[in-house]
């Protein structure tokens, strides 16, 4: 990707971030238009650098994949994460999730959208990561389901709703990749198999730690032409 970071932080429209708008991450005051106000771009917030051609996730300046996707095959072509989830970028994306900040996942779709803006990709369809009716009533949201709206607006591409997660997922947090696959690929269901036959496939989630989750989605999926994932912010595990 060409695009500097430095351009994405001086390249959000004033129609997307209005001047009355805080910094997206702490709410300080902004200088000018930027995203994000000086104290919060003094913080590691980006995943920028060396990072692997599949999963975004940073890797050593020499290399170009990641040990993990050296050693396994994803079901998606590549995924693009703007930012690090880490510190501040935790408690703003979990803000998102469990607070009802739902006004984030317009900033949050912009900057996945600056991330995608030099990858040249044809889109036809943005599906989000679906969320157990239960977490929906929980929060009144699916956050993945918002950030897909806002990013549709920005690329002109429709979101369709094909998958549905019918059972909540069990703890995940202390689980490898394959059972974090094998746990979520159990709890979801493709709906919509018709309308992504052939078509160009972005999944879209608010975080992304193993690519457990994106890749079970894509499983479900695999009459798509090409699959992409994105996400806010990337654990980045090596």
């Amino acid at each position: 990707m060409n695009l500097s970071f430095k351009k994405i932080k001086d390249k959000v429209l004033d129609v997307v971030f209005p001047d009355d708008l805080r910094c997206l991450l702490c709410g300080g005051e902004l200088d000018g238009q930027e995203v994000f106000c000086s104290r919060c771009l003094d913080i590691d917030i980006f995943n920028e650098g060396t990072r692997c051609i599949y999963c975004d996730a940073m890797i050593k300046d020499d290399n170009t994949v990641c040990d993990f996707c050296r050693d396994n095959h994803h079901l998606f072509e590549k995924c693009f994460c703007p930012l690090n989830y880490n510190g501040i970028v935790r408690k703003t994306v979990l803000r998102l999730k469990e607070d009802n900040a739902k006004y984030l996942a317009k900033g949050f779709a912009k900057l996945i959208y600056d991330r995608l803006a030099d990858e040249n990709l044809k889109i036809d369809f943005i599906v989000p990561v679906p969320s157990h009716i239960s977490m929906i009533k929980k929060r009144g949201y699916n956050p993945a389901l918002l950030i897909a709206n806002e990013l549709s607006l920005l690329m002109n591409v429709p979101v369709c709703e094909a998958l549905v997660k019918n059972a909540k997922t069990p703890n995940q947090k202390f689980l490898d990749y394959k059972d974090r696959f094998a746990n979520i690929s159990s709890t979801m269901q493709l709906i919509d198999g018709k309308t992504i036959k052939g078509k160009n496939i972005l999944i879209v989630d608010d975080v992304i730690t193993t690519c457990a989750t994106v890749d079970a989605c894509a499983s479900l999926m695999k009459k798509a032409k090409h699959i992409y994932a994105c996400a806010v912010a990337r654990t980045n595990l090596f």
